[in-house]
């Protein structure tokens, strides 16, 4: 019987994924959380934790991946898959980079998110095809473009990870990438609002911010900007 773990701060679908993860034969869901905050002070002295399922937008004031590493800290031992409903290359590849193993884009349906956890427990990396399909193309580029860096601070300190060729230096918060990334494939200020559940100022206030970290005054401006840096 593997002993899971689930994050997830929506407590309808918190309630129903418990209830699946229970339904399969070979499943125990162990401990079910709201938060972050929730899960370490319920998590016991010595967790015994197959796999943990993370939902890694858990809440609008909280950047749920920056707290990878501290998880993987506490479950050296446990399988990681992250629940998202993000698609871009260096989003993934940070949350690797932090400790994540596996990938669930949201709305793939049930017996894809059993695919993933038994593909995780066994010791393997699931992306879903959508997923696996937008980093093609990064992989692909890595022999033409400089958008590579080594974190010296990683597992592995001489690892390559695509990201904005300067977002070092620019230091954009996963947020400001959120919105950065929906910029560029042309959402609409309320459909970036939509999809990542905040409020149209909210959209508006990272949007300014960027104007002010790229220089420009404009959409059409910081678009090209954007572009620039991939």
């Amino acid at each position: 019987m593997k002993r899971l773990a689930l994050i997830e701060d929506d407590q309808l679908l918190l309630k129903r994924m418990t209830v699946f993860l229970n339904s399969q034969a070979s499943m125990e869901c162990v401990l079910s959380a709201n938060s972050l905050g929730m899960f370490f002070e319920n998590l016991p002295e010595n967790p015994q934790i197959d796999l943990l399922l993370i939902d890694i937008e858990l809440s609008n004031t909280i950047n749920t991946i920056d707290h990878l590493q501290k998880v993987r800290n506490l479950l050296p031992n446990t399988r990681i898959l992250v629940i998202t409903g993000h698609n871009h290359p260096d989003y993934i590849l940070t949350a690797l980079q932090k400790g994540a193993n596996s990938f669930y884009l949201k709305g793939s349906g049930l017996n894809k998110l059993l695919e993933a956890i038994e593909t995780t427990i066994a010791g393997g990396t699931y992306l879903t095809p959508e997923a696996a399909a937008h980093m093609i193309p990064f992989f692909n580029a890595q022999q033409d473009r400089p958008f590579l860096h080594s974190n010296k601070n990683a597992k592995n300190p001489g690892h390559a990870v695509p990201c904005f060729s300067k977002s070092i230096k620019l230091d954009l918060s996963p947020r400001e990438k959120d919105v950065a990334w929906r910029l560029v494939d042309g959402y609409s200020y309320q459909e970036i609002a939509s999809e990542l559940l905040v409020s149209l100022n909210t959209v508006r206030h990272y949007v300014k911010v960027l104007y002010k970290r790229f220089g420009v005054s404009n959409k059409v401006q910081l678009g090209k900007k954007i572009k620039s840096y991939l």
